[in-house]
């Protein structure tokens, strides 16, 4: 183990740019849907050892201070850039719904964002070496570094959260539990700290106690607050509310074509007066019926006849809750109206009773990083 920790913190050049990025990519494994999250502490370690191999903040003038943040923010973005290409691949699909207008800019997606994304793990990378000592304290500087540029990442430009670090212990139902304590940030902060300690084997050997039992006794603890919340007595049902959740498995791209406008709602209507009891009782027992994120390939709003389809099929107690575009009000000096990605609630009879706009947009698929500049060069 010392053999292979020198390895990676004497790696110079594009030797040390290669070992960041394929560190980033095979942590992308312990991720949805795969879920492989042992592959998470190649991916930690090799970060511990990408810093120790930046240059040293000891007091050697200011040059190498910056040397030392330099050669940590180069490790970081690498190995960022290595993790969101190979966990954000999906974001291609996008370009691929009208591909004979977009195609062409499907790599600018699945590469420019990622790039950008890298961003953040370099910054995590530069708060950590600015605190940066030897010793086990030097893990716990790189989770709360790496912790903190995570949380920006999930707000700053509306926020790009997904694939997370926290999320290869919150994908799993015991493990993600400690969540509710401390919220997907403060477990993404606990998953660092676990899936890096093992990079103190590369000190030596009187630390392999910690570097071994220290994240398998963490993890027993985690699932075991996990079985315990799990296990609590069912709080039952809530009174008079019983709710029927449907997945239509629609193709992606069918899911865009207006000319499949009647066939899709045949469909939900279809699946939403299924029942799951022996009496079949389609939805006269079902008080919120929820329908998935952009289920229609059209405006439902300006959309009389959808809406009346729907609004008949909905018994007087029962109420939609389905994703939708919606347009908002067309501002002064622009040409179109706004779209929003929305959750609109149906009454019987088609009345839409309220909106609620989605905050977190997905960049390329649902809106334009920097939209006016590209607009205004074409």
């Amino acid at each position: 183990m010392l053999r292979l920790s020198q390895s990676v913190i004497l790696a110079q050049g594009w030797s040390r740019r290669f070992i960041a990025f394929f560190a980033g990519a095979i942590g992308a494994l312990a991720m949805p849907p795969l879920g492989i999250f042992p592959a998470f502490f190649i991916t930690m370690i090799t970060a511990v050892w990408l810093l120790d191999g930046s240059a040293s903040l000891a007091p050697k003038g200011i040059h190498s201070i910056f040397s030392g943040l330099r050669q940590a923010a180069g490790a970081g973005w690498c190995l960022g850039f290595g993790y969101f290409v190979a966990g954000l691949w999906w974001i291609g699909a996008a370009f691929l719904v009208e591909a004979d207008q977009f195609a062409w800019a499907m790599p600018f997606g699945v590469l420019v964002l990622p790039a950008l994304l890298a961003c953040f793990t370099a910054l995590g990378f530069v708060l950590a070496k600015l605190v940066w000592m030897p010793g086990i304290a030097r893990v716990l500087a790189l989770s709360v570094g790496l912790g903190f540029s995570e949380w920006l990442r999930g707000h700053i430009f509306t926020g790009f959260p997904w694939n997370d670090f926290g999320m290869v212990l919150g994908s799993n139902l015991y493990l993600a539990q400690f969540a509710s304590l401390t919220g997907l940030y403060g477990l993404t902060v606990l998953t660092i700290l676990i899936f890096a300690a093992p990079a103190l084997l590369g000190d030596n050997k009187s630390r392999w106690q910690a570097a071994i039992f220290g994240p398998i006794l963490a993890l027993m603890l985690l699932a075991g607050f996990g079985m315990f919340r799990l296990s609590s007595p069912d709080p039952g049902t809530v009174a008079g509310v019983r709710l029927r959740i449907v997945q239509p498995n629609i193709q992606h791209d069918l899911g865009f074509r207006a000319s499949e406008k009647d066939k899709l709602i045949t469909h939900y209507l279809a699946l939403s007066d299924q029942s799951t009891s022996p009496q079949n009782t389609g939805l006269t027992d079902v008080t919120h019926l929820i329908w998935p994120e952009s289920p229609f390939p059209f405006i439902l709003s300006r959309d009389a006849q959808a809406l009346a389809r729907i609004g008949a099929a909905l018994p007087q107690h029962t109420i939609l809750l389905t994703g939708a575009a919606r347009l908002g009000t067309l501002v002064k000096g622009e040409k179109q109206s706004p779209v929003y990605n929305s959750i609109q609630i149906i009454a019987s009879g088609g009345t839409i009773l309220d909106s609620y706009d989605k905050v977190h947009l997905v960049p390329f698929g649902e809106y334009i990083p920097f939209g006016n500049l590209i607009r205004s060069i074409g």
